[in-house]
Protein backbone atom coordinates (compact mmCIF):
# COMPACT_ATOMS: atom_id res chain seq x y z
CA UNK A 1 0.00 0.00 0.00
CA UNK A 2 1.47 3.11 -0.90
CA UNK A 3 -0.05 6.48 0.50
CA UNK A 4 -0.99 8.26 -3.23
CA UNK A 5 -2.89 5.51 -3.99
CA UNK A 6 -4.99 5.93 -0.14
CA UNK A 7 -4.85 10.19 -0.78
CA UNK A 8 -4.88 9.55 -4.51
CA UNK A 9 -2.64 12.65 -5.14
CA UNK A 10 -2.44 13.91 -8.21
CA UNK A 11 1.01 14.19 -10.17
CA UNK A 12 1.14 17.68 -9.88
CA UNK A 13 1.09 17.65 -5.78
CA UNK A 14 3.28 14.10 -5.98
CA UNK A 15 5.84 16.65 -7.16
CA UNK A 16 5.64 19.01 -4.68
CA UNK A 17 5.96 15.97 -2.20
CA UNK A 18 9.55 15.54 -0.39
CA UNK A 19 9.03 12.05 0.45
CA UNK A 20 7.56 11.40 -3.38
CA UNK A 21 10.57 13.27 -4.75
CA UNK A 22 12.65 11.36 -2.32
CA UNK A 23 11.29 8.16 -3.50
CA UNK A 24 10.33 8.06 -7.13
CA UNK A 25 13.24 6.28 -8.29
CA UNK A 26 12.23 3.44 -5.95
CA UNK A 27 8.83 3.29 -5.82
CA UNK A 28 8.98 -0.10 -3.99
CA UNK A 29 9.99 1.90 -1.04
CA UNK A 30 7.16 3.49 -0.73
CA UNK A 31 4.59 0.80 0.77
CA UNK A 32 3.75 1.05 4.00
CA UNK A 33 6.47 4.10 4.27
CA UNK A 34 5.41 6.31 7.27
CA UNK A 35 6.17 9.39 5.32
CA UNK A 36 4.67 11.62 8.53
CA UNK A 37 7.99 10.38 10.10
CA UNK A 38 10.31 11.23 7.22
CA UNK A 39 8.76 15.04 7.42
CA UNK A 40 9.28 15.11 10.97
CA UNK A 41 5.64 15.74 12.22
CA UNK A 42 6.60 14.42 15.36
CA UNK A 43 9.11 17.49 16.57
CA UNK A 44 7.88 19.88 18.56
CA UNK A 45 8.70 22.63 15.49
CA UNK A 46 6.12 20.94 13.27
CA UNK A 47 3.09 20.58 15.29
CA UNK A 48 1.18 21.92 12.18
CA UNK A 49 2.36 19.51 9.96
CA UNK A 50 1.33 16.61 12.56
CA UNK A 51 -2.28 18.31 12.47
CA UNK A 52 -2.27 17.84 8.77
CA UNK A 53 -0.75 14.10 8.47
CA UNK A 54 -3.85 12.98 11.16
CA UNK A 55 -6.56 13.97 9.11
CA UNK A 56 -4.94 11.98 6.05
CA UNK A 57 -6.46 9.07 5.01
CA UNK A 58 -3.35 7.07 5.04
CA UNK A 59 -2.17 8.43 8.25
CA UNK A 60 -5.51 7.11 9.68
CA UNK A 61 -5.29 3.81 8.03
CA UNK A 62 -1.35 2.92 8.46
CA UNK A 63 -2.76 4.26 12.57
CA UNK A 64 -5.82 2.22 12.78
CA UNK A 65 -6.47 1.82 16.99
CA UNK A 66 -3.20 2.69 17.17
CA UNK A 67 -2.29 -1.25 18.05
CA UNK A 68 -3.97 -0.35 21.22
CA UNK A 69 -6.79 -3.22 21.77
CA UNK A 70 -9.08 -3.14 25.59
CA UNK A 71 -11.15 -5.95 26.99
CA UNK A 72 -13.70 -4.24 29.65
CA UNK A 73 -15.97 -6.97 30.01
CA UNK A 74 -14.39 -8.75 33.16
CA UNK A 75 -13.31 -7.32 36.74
CA UNK A 76 -10.20 -7.48 35.27
CA UNK A 77 -9.59 -5.73 32.39
CA UNK A 78 -7.08 -6.59 29.35
CA UNK A 79 -4.98 -4.15 27.65
CA UNK A 80 -3.25 -5.22 24.70
CA UNK A 81 -0.35 -3.28 22.86
CA UNK A 82 1.78 -3.95 20.05
CA UNK A 83 4.62 -2.43 18.25
CA UNK A 84 6.22 0.62 19.29
CA UNK A 85 4.43 2.52 22.30
CA UNK A 86 5.23 5.99 20.88
CA UNK A 87 3.37 9.20 21.13
CA UNK A 88 0.25 8.47 19.33
CA UNK A 89 0.08 5.24 20.87
CA UNK A 90 0.77 6.45 24.36
CA UNK A 91 -2.34 9.05 24.16
CA UNK A 92 -4.47 6.06 22.77
CA UNK A 93 -3.28 4.13 25.93
CA UNK A 94 -4.16 7.24 28.39
CA UNK A 95 -7.90 7.52 26.81
CA UNK A 96 -8.07 3.59 27.72
CA UNK A 97 -6.85 4.39 30.96
CA UNK A 98 -9.47 6.98 31.44
CA UNK A 99 -12.07 5.01 29.95
CA UNK A 100 -11.19 2.27 32.85
CA UNK A 101 -10.83 4.59 35.51
CA UNK A 102 -14.04 6.49 34.87
CA UNK A 103 -15.60 3.32 35.17
CA UNK A 104 -14.02 2.03 38.26
CA UNK A 105 -11.42 -0.86 36.77
CA UNK A 106 -8.22 -0.31 38.43
CA UNK A 107 -7.25 -3.95 38.02
CA UNK A 108 -5.62 -4.18 34.83
CA UNK A 109 -3.67 -6.43 32.95
CA UNK A 110 -1.57 -4.97 30.47
CA UNK A 111 -0.30 -7.16 27.67
CA UNK A 112 3.24 -5.86 26.10
CA UNK A 113 4.04 -9.37 24.55
CA UNK A 114 4.08 -7.65 21.24
CA UNK A 115 5.60 -4.23 22.27
CA UNK A 116 9.54 -3.91 20.61
CA UNK A 117 9.84 -0.13 21.74
CA UNK A 118 8.55 2.19 24.32
CA UNK A 119 9.44 5.48 24.04
CA UNK A 120 9.87 7.50 27.74
CA UNK A 121 6.07 9.40 27.29
CA UNK A 122 4.94 5.62 27.00
CA UNK A 123 7.03 4.71 29.94
CA UNK A 124 5.97 7.94 32.18
CA UNK A 125 2.37 6.74 31.61
CA UNK A 126 2.81 3.35 32.83
CA UNK A 127 4.38 5.05 36.38
CA UNK A 128 0.72 7.29 36.46
CA UNK A 129 -1.09 4.37 35.63
CA UNK A 130 0.46 1.93 38.29
CA UNK A 131 0.19 5.22 41.13
CA UNK A 132 -3.27 5.60 39.86
CA UNK A 133 -4.49 1.61 40.30
CA UNK A 134 -2.29 1.65 43.85
CA UNK A 135 -4.26 4.88 45.18
CA UNK A 136 -7.24 2.98 44.31
CA UNK A 137 -6.65 -0.39 45.96
CA UNK A 138 -6.75 -1.67 42.50
CA UNK A 139 -3.18 -3.41 40.18
CA UNK A 140 -1.70 -2.94 37.46
CA UNK A 141 0.53 -6.15 36.11
CA UNK A 142 2.36 -5.60 32.93
CA UNK A 143 2.78 -9.18 31.12
CA UNK A 144 5.07 -10.30 28.47
CA UNK A 145 7.57 -7.91 28.91
CA UNK A 146 10.69 -9.35 26.74
CA UNK A 147 13.70 -8.50 24.61
CA UNK A 148 14.33 -4.65 23.82
CA UNK A 149 11.12 -3.62 26.31
CA UNK A 150 12.75 -5.34 28.75
CA UNK A 151 15.94 -4.32 28.88
CA UNK A 152 14.61 -0.64 28.83
CA UNK A 153 12.39 -1.46 32.31
CA UNK A 154 15.54 -2.71 33.62
CA UNK A 155 17.98 0.25 32.77
CA UNK A 156 14.88 2.81 34.36
CA UNK A 157 14.58 0.94 37.01
CA UNK A 158 10.37 0.37 36.44
CA UNK A 159 11.29 -3.52 36.55
CA UNK A 160 11.82 -2.74 40.58
CA UNK A 161 8.25 -0.77 40.66
CA UNK A 162 6.17 -2.08 37.94
CA UNK A 163 4.20 -5.39 39.25
CA UNK A 164 5.22 -7.84 36.27
CA UNK A 165 4.06 -11.52 34.86
CA UNK A 166 5.22 -13.41 32.04
CA UNK A 167 1.72 -14.01 30.90
CA UNK A 168 -2.23 -13.25 31.38
CA UNK A 169 -2.59 -16.50 32.90
CA UNK A 170 0.57 -15.69 35.70
CA UNK A 171 -1.21 -12.44 36.42
CA UNK A 172 -4.64 -13.76 37.14
CA UNK A 173 -2.57 -15.99 39.66
CA UNK A 174 -1.39 -12.97 41.59
CA UNK A 175 -4.70 -11.29 41.62
CA UNK A 176 -6.12 -14.25 43.26
CA UNK A 177 -3.55 -14.38 45.54
CA UNK A 178 -3.23 -10.73 46.24
CA UNK A 179 -7.47 -10.90 46.50
CA UNK A 180 -6.44 -13.78 49.47
CA UNK A 181 -4.47 -12.09 51.04
CA UNK A 182 -6.65 -9.33 51.54
CA UNK A 183 -9.40 -11.53 52.76
CA UNK A 184 -7.26 -13.53 54.85
CA UNK A 185 -5.81 -9.44 56.66
CA UNK A 186 -9.40 -8.26 57.07
CA UNK A 187 -10.42 -12.25 58.65
CA UNK A 188 -7.64 -11.59 61.28
CA UNK A 189 -8.31 -8.16 62.04
CA UNK A 190 -11.96 -9.11 62.27
CA UNK A 191 -11.06 -12.02 64.94
CA UNK A 192 -8.11 -9.97 66.86
CA UNK A 193 -11.14 -7.31 67.46
CA UNK A 194 -13.44 -9.55 68.44
CA UNK A 195 -10.99 -11.25 71.23
CA UNK A 196 -9.28 -8.60 72.13
CA UNK A 197 -11.89 -5.36 71.76
CA UNK A 198 -11.37 -2.62 69.26
CA UNK A 199 -8.89 -0.32 71.59
CA UNK A 200 -6.78 -3.31 72.42
CA UNK A 201 -6.53 -4.46 68.40
CA UNK A 202 -5.35 -1.35 67.01
CA UNK A 203 -1.16 -2.05 67.75
CA UNK A 204 1.13 1.08 66.80
CA UNK A 205 3.69 0.60 63.58
CA UNK A 206 6.93 -0.53 64.81
CA UNK A 207 8.67 2.90 64.74
CA UNK A 208 11.75 3.15 62.97
CA UNK A 209 15.20 4.22 64.48
CA UNK A 210 17.40 5.55 61.93
CA UNK A 211 19.51 3.82 59.79
CA UNK A 212 22.99 5.73 61.65
CA UNK A 213 21.46 4.50 65.17
CA UNK A 214 20.52 1.23 63.96
CA UNK A 215 24.50 0.55 63.57
CA UNK A 216 26.21 2.60 65.95
CA UNK A 217 27.29 5.06 64.03
CA UNK A 218 29.08 2.59 61.31
CA UNK A 219 27.75 0.15 58.76
CA UNK A 220 30.01 -2.80 58.63
CA UNK A 221 29.71 -2.61 55.10
CA UNK A 222 30.33 0.88 54.49
CA UNK A 223 34.18 2.21 53.99
CA UNK A 224 32.91 5.45 56.08
CA UNK A 225 31.47 6.29 59.35
CA UNK A 226 27.69 7.28 59.05
CA UNK A 227 28.79 10.96 60.38
CA UNK A 228 29.55 11.24 56.45
CA UNK A 229 26.94 9.92 54.90
CA UNK A 230 24.65 11.82 52.69
CA UNK A 231 21.51 9.67 54.54
CA UNK A 232 22.66 11.19 57.27
CA UNK A 233 23.90 14.91 57.15
CA UNK A 234 20.79 15.44 54.92
CA UNK A 235 18.02 13.40 56.42
CA UNK A 236 14.49 12.96 55.03
CA UNK A 237 11.10 10.92 55.40
CA UNK A 238 12.27 8.11 53.33
CA UNK A 239 14.16 5.09 54.54
CA UNK A 240 17.79 5.07 53.30
CA UNK A 241 16.73 2.33 50.93
CA UNK A 242 14.42 4.36 49.05
CA UNK A 243 15.68 5.42 45.25
CA UNK A 244 13.70 8.72 43.96
CA UNK A 245 13.30 7.99 40.15
CA UNK A 246 11.69 10.78 37.05
CA UNK A 247 10.73 9.71 34.00
CA UNK A 248 8.59 12.35 32.01
CA UNK A 249 7.67 14.53 34.73
CA UNK A 250 6.34 11.66 37.23
CA UNK A 251 8.25 10.41 40.01
CA UNK A 252 8.68 6.91 41.48
CA UNK A 253 10.51 5.20 44.18
CA UNK A 254 12.05 2.23 44.07
CA UNK A 255 14.41 0.08 46.04
CA UNK A 256 17.80 -0.24 46.13
CA UNK A 257 18.92 -3.47 45.09
CA UNK A 258 21.83 -3.28 47.58
CA UNK A 259 20.08 -2.79 50.55
CA UNK A 260 17.70 -5.75 49.99
CA UNK A 261 19.92 -8.25 52.04
CA UNK A 262 20.84 -5.31 54.98
CA UNK A 263 19.47 -6.01 58.30
CA UNK A 264 18.68 -2.80 58.73
CA UNK A 265 15.82 -3.21 55.55
CA UNK A 266 15.64 -6.81 56.75
CA UNK A 267 14.03 -5.36 59.93
CA UNK A 268 12.09 -2.26 58.86
CA UNK A 269 11.68 -2.99 55.28
CA UNK A 270 8.06 -4.71 54.08
CA UNK A 271 7.06 -6.72 50.93
CA UNK A 272 3.35 -5.80 50.05
CA UNK A 273 2.36 -7.80 47.11
CA UNK A 274 2.41 -11.54 46.59
CA UNK A 275 4.72 -13.63 44.03
CA UNK A 276 2.60 -16.05 41.17
CA UNK A 277 4.04 -20.11 42.03
CA UNK A 278 7.65 -19.92 40.45
CA UNK A 279 7.52 -22.33 38.75
CA UNK A 280 4.85 -21.58 36.58
CA UNK A 281 5.65 -17.68 36.24
CA UNK A 282 9.55 -17.42 36.57
CA UNK A 283 9.40 -13.43 34.96
CA UNK A 284 7.12 -12.25 38.10
CA UNK A 285 7.76 -9.77 40.08
CA UNK A 286 6.20 -8.44 43.35
CA UNK A 287 6.70 -4.58 44.10
CA UNK A 288 7.61 -3.26 48.19
CA UNK A 289 6.57 -0.37 49.96
CA UNK A 290 8.64 1.32 52.20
Amino acid sequence: MKCFEITNCSEKKRKSCYVWTSFQSSPEELDNIKCWVLKGAYLQKNKSQLLKCRKCNYYLMMNRDHGIVADTRSDIATICCDGVINSDKTRALEKVWETLMNNGKYNVILDISQVNNIYSCGLGLLVKMHKDAQANNGMLIVTGVQGYALAIFTSTKLSKLLFMAADQKAALQLFDLQKKKQEEAEKEAAQKEIVAGPAESIKSPRKRIPCWDFFENHNPVCQINCDECPKKISPSRDPCWVVEGLIEGVSFQYINEKCEKCDYFLKYGKRVTPKADSNNDKNSSSGKET
